[in-house]
């Protein structure tokens, strides 16, 4: 009798143990994929355009018609960008002028570009990110006399646009953004009358500040 309490007793404990060690099996947690980035985002940047060179060609022929060396100016550029839902892709529309003074002075060339373009961003930690783009669009340019004179070339043409930056991250939803850049028409803009049709392309060095939504 008392080999039958004891054979009862250790069956119950051996089932008691099974039953709690059943309980102690912790189930993984389901593993769900990060949210898809389609958030939009503004830039806003300043700075300097780079010394470069103007071309003119012949508006009959488009026989090269010699060129003038362009000194540095002052660039401006606005992008509004949206996260495409694939990691580090976005789309952008952007817009970038500048203004040069050349010759001595004498003349004025403006140049402005609106385009959309592919931007990849590729994180290096919390705070910091690389990115680069391309672009395709329309080149304005616009050369005068300076001070409201002749006006030689004011059209669009279709362009491209290059660009690289690096973005730090200041709080939430702001980065500060530092870039390079460099936009040109593919062929000469028509010039206005019988001048030289033109080609100029336009690099430049920028600063500003990224602001999220």
């Amino acid at each position: 009798m008392n080999k039958l309490i004891l054979a009862t007793g250790a069956a119950l404990c051996v089932l008691s143990g099974t039953a709690f060690a059943a309980d102690l099996v912790i189930e993984e947690p389901a593993i769900t994929a990060p949210a898809a980035d389609t958030g939009i985002y503004l830039q806003l940047l300043a700075g300097g355009s780079l010394p470069g060179t103007i071309y003119y060609f012949d508006p009959d022929d488009g026989s090269d018609d010699g060129d003038d060396e362009l000194p540095a100016g002052g660039a401006v550029a606005a992008v509004i960008g949206i996260g495409t839902g694939l990691e580090g892709l976005s789309v952008e529309g952007d817009f970038f002028l500048t203004q040069r003074d050349y010759v001595d002075g004498n003349y004025t060339l403006t140049t402005g570009t609106a385009m959309a373009a592919l931007k990849y961003t590729v994180s290096i930690n919390d705070s910091f990110a690389l990115y680069g783009a391309v672009g395709l669009g329309g080149v304005y340019q616009h050369d005068e006399a300076s001070g409201g004179g002749t006006v030689y070339v004011d059209g669009w043409g279709l362009g491209y646009l290059l660009k690289a930056g690096v973005t730090a991250k200041v709080a939430e939803q702001i980065s500060l953004v530092g870039e390079v850049r460099y936009a040109n028409s593919f062929d000469p803009i028509g010039a206005e009358s019988t001048y030289d049709d033109e080609q100029a392309g336009a690099a430049a060095v920028l600063v500003g500040v990224q602001i999220g939504f």
